[in-house]
């Protein structure tokens, strides 16, 4: 698959992505992704802040995404988040992924969030599974 049709793929799915209204903005070659959400009043917490399980769910995404771009079916195997400030309702949070370790079984991804305002809002790193199958192959 190119990394055209693997970035669509991204932008196209369902389940958690979709409810949670995450945007795959982009997706490299190099095992690099970047990830949008607009908080919403589902997504905050009960203090009116954005829930630590949807920013952690955007870094997911996110490494989940750059794991993808190289044409393999990764899942979330480890993880770590750092959460350094609240995030109120009606900001844009972006979610960074890159590449810093590639192995043939796993790979480890760093991911770097900021708000609207450039503030850096987390930093979390992910180690992805690969299962050995392809994107290809779960299209089929």
């Amino acid at each position: 698959m190119t990394i055209e049709q693997i970035l669509k793929m991204r932008q196209e799915a369902s389940g958690l992505n979709k409810l949670m209204h995450m945007r795959v903005i982009t997706l490299d070659k190099d095992g690099g992704a970047t990830v949008e959400l607009d908080l919403t009043e589902e997504l905050l917490n009960p203090l009116g802040l954005a829930h630590g399980g949807t920013i952690f769910t955007l870094c997911d995404i996110a490494a989940g995404s750059a794991a993808a771009s190289h044409g393999l079916v990764a899942v979330t195997l480890d993880s770590n988040i750092h959460y350094y400030r609240p995030c109120r309702l009606g900001k844009t949070l972006t979610a960074v992924a890159y590449e810093r370790k590639r192995g043939k079984k796993t790979a480890v991804y760093m991911v770097e969030v900021h708000d609207d305002e450039h503030r850096h809002i987390a930093d979390a790193v992910f180690t992805m599974f690969y299962t050995g199958q392809t994107l290809e192959d779960m299209q089929h």
